[in-house]
């Protein structure tokens, strides 16, 4: 019986994956919905590796996908980093600078901006617009890619788990019935 594939290729697909639908700006918000994209990851890193899993191998078990999610989660984090910090040395904020946008203009459009105090739009303006990444949204990355991954690799194994061949009880027949009117 051949052993199993080796589980690192199919997760660093899927954190590829995550680390792009992570660290674009605008193509992130796909992550506002439920951690869709890093979900999306994991669930993909199962099926590269159903894909490449032998038919005569052991079958995938639920150990199999959490450890795939996990490790896609991680490498994702990996790369969401290394694109968002990419993105951030060459055009800026871009994300942050459209929310502070739509804030001002809906804030103009309320009749609130006039009576905000002039320091409180240069705070948020400052704090917005800041173009280095924070070790805590790292560090955060580190810790949540990985959980969502677990999700995405669980939503994978219900998928593409072996199916349970459904077997007939074995017993003695009995003969039909008669209904006596």
């Amino acid at each position: 019986m051949p052993e199993k594939p080796s589980k690192l290729m199919p997760a660093l697909y899927g954190g590829i994956i995550i680390g792009l639908l992570s660290g674009i700006p605008f193509i992130s918000l796909i992550n506002c919905i439920c951690c869709a994209g890093v979900i999306i990851g994991g669930f993909l890193a199962v099926f590269f590796y159903k894909k490449d899993l032998p038919p005569d191998a052991p079958p995938l078990t639920n150990n199999d996908a959490l450890a795939l999610g996990a490790l896609a989660g991680l490498f994702g984090a990996l790369f969401s980093n290394i694109i968002s910090a990419g993105f951030l040395l060459t055009i800026g904020n871009v994300a942050a600078s459209m929310v502070y946008d739509v804030v001002v203009w809906g804030y103009d459009k309320a009749g609130i901006l006039d009576k905000m105090p002039p320091e409180a739009l240069d705070d948020m303006k400052s704090q917005m617009h800041q173009d280095t990444i924070s070790p805590m949204n790292v560090l955060g990355s580190f810790i949540m890619l990985p959980l969502f991954g677990l999700i995405g690799g669980l939503i994978g194994y219900a998928v593409y788990k072996p199916k349970k061949e459904e077997k007939t009880p074995e017993g003695p027949t009995l003969p039909p019935m008669e209904i006596k009117n």
